[in-house]
């Protein structure tokens, strides 16, 4: 796989996904959202998984690399739809904590996006049945620049939050979950 590979991205757009339950709590539009930019980068995946694990320190929870299959049965995104990836997952069943960078092949980055926008869609609907994730499921979000694709669960709303409500959680989450965001953005800023 190569480290690193140039990529020339479409205009800024913001597609703000419907999740289950809306109206939980504000949608500060970070959340399902799927970002493009216009600068023409050179990218490692390899770095900006680092950024993202160091943006948690000790927090960041997935530990279990997903492989090709997995990454086609879990989100649903076949190998002839990418170059390379990086994906990896919790090792404790209780958590939901998920990172996925993709990077597809020439021109199929709106695919692997609307892909890993439905694998979103599924877990936000399923999420119902594990209440205890529901804040950060629903803070979950898909990243595009061009064809770079990124699924980002991470972080931990806070104990306090969490009391106070699901409003309250599910800001508390998006907050955590925009530390990840902001890290891949950096990559792709001018």
């Amino acid at each position: 796989m190569r480290k690193s590979v140039y990529v020339t991205a479409m205009v800024l757009t913001a597609i703000s996904l419907t999740a289950c339950g809306g109206g939980k709590g504000p949608d500060n539009g970070s959340s399902g959202t799927v970002a493009e930019s216009t600068q023409t980068v050179t990218v490692d995946l390899e770095k900006v998984h680092q950024a993202v694990k160091e943006a948690y320190g000790e927090n960041y929870i997935p530990s279990a690399p997903y492989d090709a299959q997995a990454l086609n049965d879990i989100f649903g995104v076949p190998e002839d739809l990418y170059e390379e990836f990086i994906a990896e997952g919790p090792m404790i069943s209780v958590h939901v904590d998920t990172f996925a960078a993709i990077k597809a092949k020439e021109g199929k980055g709106e695919e692997v996006a609307k892909l890993l926008e439905a694998y979103r869609t599924r877990l936000v609907e399923d999420s119902v049945q594990y209440p205890m994730n529901i804040s950060k499921v629903e803070a979950s979000e898909v990243v595009r620049h061009g064809d770079y694709v990124f699924f980002v669960m991470l972080g931990t709303a806070s104990d306090e939050a969490q009391a106070e409500g699901e409003e309250a959680a599910l800001q508390s989450a998006q907050e955590e979950n925009k530390k990840a965001v902001d890290a891949i953005n950096a990559f792709f800023e001018g």
